[in-house]
């Protein structure tokens, strides 16, 4: 998931912010220390990864942002993402992931 940072909100307020928003989610927030920028129609634009810990039993429950969602392997999710830096914040997630 991504999202749109507030005015004067930094990356770390928004990406918690923002699972929170369209997941109903809160955990541990891990800044993955990567980010990228891209043009999109409307602009100039740069995304922050980060890594939200929560337990094992959580259940999301999806803002109207989103229509289903669905717990993958590594392999599964990466082959369902398409941009590299993309890959590139989730193989760091996964990195991540593995030193708890």
């Amino acid at each position: 998931m991504t999202g749109k940072a507030d005015p004067a909100e930094s990356a770390e307020a928004c990406a918690s912010r923002e699972a929170l928003e369209e997941t109903g989610l809160r955990g541990e927030l891990v800044d993955l220390q990567f980010a990228h920028r891209y043009r999109g129609r409307k602009g100039d634009f740069e995304e922050h990864a980060f890594l939200l810990r929560v337990p094992a039993d959580a259940t999301p429950t999806l803002s109207d942002e989103h229509v289903r969602h669905r717990w993958a392997s590594r392999s599964e999710a990466r082959a369902a993402v398409d941009w590299h830096a993309h890959k590139q914040a989730l193989d760091l997630a996964f990195e991540a992931f593995g030193k708890t």
